[in-house]
């Protein structure tokens, strides 16, 4: 049970995360690989900021800011360049774009883990034993958020209509006189500050180097997979499940040296299954 507990802190995270992979697919038609790392580079600057005397309350919209101009930058690249392209080549340009950020923030940065300061530390319960933060509850409350707001915008607003055709038929869209670059790139940009949000709030509480942090974006994989890249509902489910299952195995020893394999196990398993049908009328 307190193995449980202490994984809803992560389960917020990978489901927050997901939920962006999900939602930048549905309207952009691209599965943003890079999204966590342009939080992490929220989290550095925020960090530079700090320790050059910035309050912390300025730093952080400092650093949120900066996630966002840097997903902005990716979104452009991406509808500019690659606006014809299918979902697997912008896709493949965004695992580009991860592993450009992730040199460029070692360059500006240097290799050396910060000390960051937490924004929600206080104590909101106690569940068999451990203590529940702020910062988690924020994240389970925020990953819900991100959920609930995409899914009034897709099905509940004209706007959502756009970029659901957008997404879909981008050609089509624009001959019928409905600008989409603007759009897609502002959706980039929010992604970006979202996940410089969810990154501030989680980098203290776990390993902030540059690439554990940018890897969260494999755990996001599988949560996101988990609802097949289209249900927003599934993501959610599957962020929190693998963060309980996490926390489940960090309570036992001999499973803790295990515990970051399960989400590629994870992602594993579900394109398995994802193609059980195929697999299957080839067997028959």
């Amino acid at each position: 049970m307190q193995g449980l507990v202490s994984g809803l802190a992560a389960g917020g995270t990978f489901a927050a995360l997901g939920l962006l992979l999900t939602a930048m697919f549905r309207l952009t038609a691209t599965v943003n690989l890079a999204v966590a790392a342009t939080g992490v580079v929220g989290v550095y600057v925020m960090a530079w900021a700090t320790q050059n005397g910035l309050p912390y309350h300025l730093s952080a919209p400092f650093g949120i800011a900066a996630a966002a101009l840097t997903s902005v930058t990716c979104g452009y690249i991406v509808t500019r360049w690659f606006a014809d392209s299918g979902p697997q080549q912008r896709t493949a340009v965004s695992i580009a774009q991860l592993i450009g950020i992730i040199a460029l923030a070692y360059i500006a940065f240097g290799d050396h883990p910060r000390v960051l300061p937490n924004p929600a530390p206080q104590r909101v319960a106690t569940l068999a034993g451990v203590v529940v933060t702020l910062g988690a509850a924020v994240l389970i409350v925020l990953a819900v958020l991100i959920g609930a707001g995409t899914h009034l915008l897709l099905t509940r607003t004209r706007l959502g209509l756009r970029l659901r055709a957008m997404a879909e038929r981008p050609v089509t869209t624009e001959l019928l006189g409905i600008g989409t670059k603007a759009m897609t790139v502002t959706v980039w940009g929010l992604a970006g500050a979202l996940s410089g949000l969810v990154l501030l709030l989680v980098a203290p509480v776990r390993s902030s180097d540059i690439l554990s942090l940018s890897m969260l974006i494999v755990p996001a994989c599988a949560a996101a997979l988990v609802g097949g890249l289209r249900r927003l509902s599934g993501a959610l489910l599957g962020g929190l499940g693998l963060g309980l299952l996490e926390g489940l195995l960090s309570s036992y020893a001999a499973f803790q040296q295990f515990r970051d394999v399960v989400p590629f196990a994870a992602i594993l398993v579900i394109l398995l299954w994802s193609q059980r049908g195929e697999v299957w009328d080839a067997a028959r």
